[in-house]
């Protein structure tokens, strides 16, 4: 009896320990380690960032507007938003996906054109939403709620909108802060 027991225990460790190791998916759901995350190693210092450098560093307003592929609100949203930046040639407008399955955002811009940075920041990520929320560089504690869409100016936030956004409502904001 005890060695069935620590047969048992033996394999309960190894499954544990292989588990750590590889992932699988039932449904959307991915259990163990992803082995395709967008982020490596993160770095907490925004300003080495290819965000910093041409979004942060330049005059004029940039909107910023967080979403994911699985996010059917933040897919209805982009027609509108590129629609605001069309008409408004100061603005520029940029897209930083929360996706963790850099597979599914790869598919997903291969067939889209958008100005997405997500990949040429995938090491500031935690970076730049603690700059849009705010927070410390040292706090990467965020709700993952999107569609969320910033309003830059001079390297400060100054609107930000949790949701989907309104065409008209948008619109008078983005003129509030020419």
């Amino acid at each position: 009896m005890k060695k069935v027991i620590a047969i048992i225990l033996v394999l309960i460790i190894a499954l544990i320990l292989l588990g750590s190791r590889f992932s699988f998916k039932i449904g959307n759901t991915t259990i163990g380690k992803p082995n395709d995350e967008i982020s490596i190693k993160e770095d907490k210092d925004l300003t080495k960032s290819p965000f910093q450098k041409k979004y942060l560093d330049r005059e004029g307003l940039i909107i910023v507007n967080l979403w994911a592929t699985w996010c059917k609100p933040c897919l209805e949203e982009m027609p509108i938003l590129e629609r605001i930046a069309t008409e408004n040639k100061n603005v520029k407008l940029v897209f930083l996906s929360i996706d963790k399955d850099s597979s599914e955002l790869q598919s997903y811009l291969s067939k889209n054109t958008i100005n997405d940075v997500t990949f040429e920041n995938k090491n500031y990520r935690k970076a730049i939403r603690n700059f849009l929320d705010g927070k410390d560089k040292n706090n990467l504690l965020y709700t993952e709620v999107v569609p969320k869409t910033y309003v830059i100016k001079n390297g400060k936030v100054l609107y930000k909108e949790e949701g989907a956004v309104n065409y008209e409502e948008f619109s008078k904001k983005i003129n509030l802060f020419k």
